[in-house]
């Protein structure tokens, strides 16, 4: 387990003297109240686990979210300092509705300071926030055009955390490797510090797409890894363009603030069906360039299932959106490095020679990263079968074969 930083809940304690007491017993009470207030200050250093449990913990774990410098200037904070709870986080104020007008009320309460994300908790239970501009237009668009080509009948986890087809998941998707691009780094280093949680704790990033109904009906993303990772314990749930009409996220057994629960039932009109859920918990609008953090396991370590959440059908237009999913603990997944035209295995050629290029393509050239056996496979395979991913592989290969012609 990493290690993790405990809450601020803090056991106060009171003390009551006589009027008339002896030298010695004031002396102890001095003494006495010293090593209290030592003890408080050791206690909001090191914090007390909400449910008496003490244990080090990440910040991310408790919603603690880390809030980076120089986030705000001081007009906006000062503006915002009778908005925040006890844990420094900001409370939402009206996150769904539109304006009066109709118009798209995005810049409306936010706090776009240097580019950066204001933070709105809106619920402790389950721990979900959302962070407004946490992707410009361009990088919206940058994981759109990264795995749009590649874009399949999403899947579910079955027997073995093997995929397999449901109807309660419709949409399509793809997966794209850790750093493959330096916009796609850049996304994931902020997931990172806004979550607490390093950037090698996170799988690839899923790119998913609905229309025409597609839908994503009520699941918890809290599953164990075992040894690669141990428990996905976060989500970051990323908009990259928002429906027409549909699409909401909704979390139908969550507690959110009273704010957002009044909020979220003025707005009724302005959600679907699904999306209002005969008002159960709340559910959260689509919005380009929006992302929404939450936990699915509490801090002892069991199942949070009230993080149970759906992607509602999107009835009109179509939505795409980036997830996250983010482990307690290292995880190993397809992560890009630059291709070198190298092969990482004496049998390449003997593999390649026999169909493995064609079999096996994941490890041999590769799929989603550099493959063990990507000279050799680039090397003999018609550069029209391959994705554009493959032909960024082979790209050190053929720039090889180019200069041996053209010396």
């Amino acid at each position: 387990m990493p290690r993790r930083r405990a809450s601020r809940a803090i056991d106060r304690t009171r003390t009551r003297t006589r009027a008339n007491v002896s030298p010695q017993t004031s002396f102890a009470l001095v003494v006495y109240v010293s090593l209290v207030v030592i003890g408080v200050i050791a206690t909001r250093v090191v914090g007390v686990v909400a449910h008496g449990e003490r244990e080090p913990r990440l910040i991310g774990w408790l919603g603690e979210v880390a809030r980076p410098k120089g986030r705000q200037t001081r007009e906006s904070e000062s503006e915002s300092q009778s908005q925040r709870n006890g844990n420094g986080i900001q409370k939402a104020t009206s996150a769904w509705t539109a304006d009066e007008g109709g118009g798209d009320r995005r810049q409306e309460g936010r706090v776009a300071i240097e580019g950066r994300a204001r933070v709105e908790l809106l619920s402790e239970t389950p721990r979900i926030y959302l962070y407004h501009a946490f992707l410009s237009d361009e990088e919206c668009e940058h994981v759109i055009e990264l795995g749009e080509e590649r874009l399949e009948r999403s899947t579910v986890v079955g027997e073995g955390d093997r995929g397999m087809l449901s109807q309660a998941r419709t949409s399509d998707g793809t997966f794209i490797a850790r750093r493959f691009t330096p916009t796609l780094t850049a996304v994931e280093d902020r997931v990172a510090e806004y979550s607490g949680i390093p950037w090698n704790h996170q799988e690839e990033l899923q790119l998913l797409r609905y229309h025409d109904g597609q839908e994503y009906s009520a699941h918890n993303d809290g599953i164990n890894s075992g040894d690669n990772g141990g428990k996905r314990i976060a989500t970051v749930l990323m908009f990259l363009r928002e429906p027409e009409w549909g699409g909401e996220t909704n979390f139908p057994d969550a507690v959110p603030l009273p704010e957002v629960k009044d909020a979220f039932i003025e707005s009724k009109d302005q959600f679907s069906a699904c999306g209002w859920n005969e008002g159960k918990g709340f559910s959260v609008k689509p919005r380009r360039g929006d992302a929404i953090l939450f936990f699915s396991f509490h801090v002892n370590g069991t199942a949070d299932f009230m993080s149970t959440h759906a992607s509602c059908p999107t009835l009109k237009g179509t939505k795409y959106t980036a997830t996250k999913w983010i482990h307690e603990g290292e995880f190993d997944t397809p992560t890009w490095v630059e291709p070198t035209c190298e092969n990482k295995h004496e049998k390449c050629d003997e593999w390649a020679s026999i169909g493995e290029c064609e079999r096996n393509p994941s490890y041999m050239l590769g799929v989603e990263a550099v493959g063990s056996c990507s000279k050799s496979c680039c090397d003999i395979m018609d550069r029209v079968e391959l994705t554009k991913t493959q032909l960024k592989i082979c790209k050190p290969c053929d720039a090889l074969a180019e200069g041996l012609k053209n010396p």
